[in-house]
């Protein structure tokens, strides 16, 4: 072999090796939107989200009974897909919502429509640490909800997603959610 056959072999093992090395670190920091990211990545969003955010806007009705519009704020974990009768989205355990704001607006209240399926059926809900509350339905059958969430429990950063926490004893089947400005 030859010194120029030999300088081109070992130009070519730096230049695949180089090249492997540069995959191996796209792999680790991928450059890949929010939801994507959320979906693929973490596996933890339900429905992948075509517009390519998990950004919210303060108001917005979140409908999670109509099966074409699947919410995208939803967990992987305690969420069914809506029924097809229009009833809403099965919860059950835990599980929560993903989403991004672009602004803190100071304190907030998270409002919905639901139905229970038994009597007693507690909610609670908690934002890690920082808030916790808990909403008892005495009856069953349809209900709405209200809670107040104190100025600061979320992050206004578009790349840093809240996680708002869901728990419950019985299935709940929810029809709507909204987080708007309190007062």
């Amino acid at each position: 072999m030859t010194r120029s056959v030999k300088f081109l072999f070992i130009l070519a093992f730096l230049s695949l090796s180089a090249f492997y090395l540069y995959v191996l670190y796209l792999a680790k920091h991928p450059d890949t939107s929010m939801a994507y990211r959320m979906y693929y990545l973490e596996k933890k969003t339900r429905v992948w989200n075509r517009n390519q955010s998990l950004a919210y806007i303060p108001g917005t009705v979140m409908d999670l009974a109509n099966e074409r519009e699947r919410c995208a704020y939803l967990s992987r974990e305690g969420w069914d897909i809506p029924a097809k009768d229009g009833s809403g989205s099965l919860f059950s355990g835990k599980g929560g919502l993903y989403f991004t704001l672009h602004q803190v607006l100071g304190s907030l209240k998270f409002e919905g429509t639901l139905t229970t399926k038994t009597a007693n059926t507690e909610l609670s809900f908690a934002v890690g640490d920082k808030w916790s509350e808990t909403v008892k339905f005495e009856k069953a059958g349809s209900q709405t909800f209200e809670v107040s969430l104190p100025a600061g429990v979320f992050i206004a950063d578009p790349m840093e997603p809240n996680y708002l926490s869901l728990q419950s004893n019985n299935s709940i089947m929810f029809k709507t959610f909204k987080l708007s400005r309190a007062g």
